[in-house]
């Protein structure tokens, strides 16, 4: 869909604009202003988006994007928070599996701090149990 197609039903016939976004898989020609309604309606129905850009023009969507990618070293690489240094779509699947290595990774570090703290908690707890135990034994 282009940017002029996207106006038409925006503005006309909103009723559409349901299929649009759950159908609608390319999206090209569009004017930053464009860009942020399209992300905007989207994040309303609640879907997460990748956006991939190239240059200034982008700059906005790849901030408001849940995951922006610059394809370049130019205006749009300081607004994205990912730049890539290959300078096509071919970034995404690496970025998917780091990202989710990473937030397997901080899973992991969680569950070892809490099961940490718990086997601390229960080791302090028996060293006073069986402190208490001694004393009150060597009374009698």
């Amino acid at each position: 869909m282009d940017g002029a197609t996207f106006d038409l039903i925006s503005k006309y016939n909103r009723c559409l604009m349901d299929k649009v976004c759950v159908t609608g898989t390319v999206f090209a020609r569009f004017s930053p202003e464009q860009k942020m309604c399209l992300i905007d309606e989207m994040q309303q129905r609640s879907y997460s988006i990748c956006m991939c850009g190239d240059g200034a023009n982008d700059c906005e969507a790849l901030r408001h994007s849940n995951v922006g990618i610059a394809l370049s070293k130019c205006e749009a690489s300081l607004a994205a928070p990912f730049t890539s240094s290959v300078f096509n779509i071919t970034c995404v699947p690496v970025l998917l599996k780091e990202g989710q290595g990473a937030l397997e990774n901080g899973m992991a570090v969680f569950r070892f701090t809490a099961m940490y703290s718990v086997i601390q908690y229960v080791s302090v707890l028996l060293l006073i149990h069986t402190s208490l135990l001694s004393e009150i034994t060597s009374i009698f």
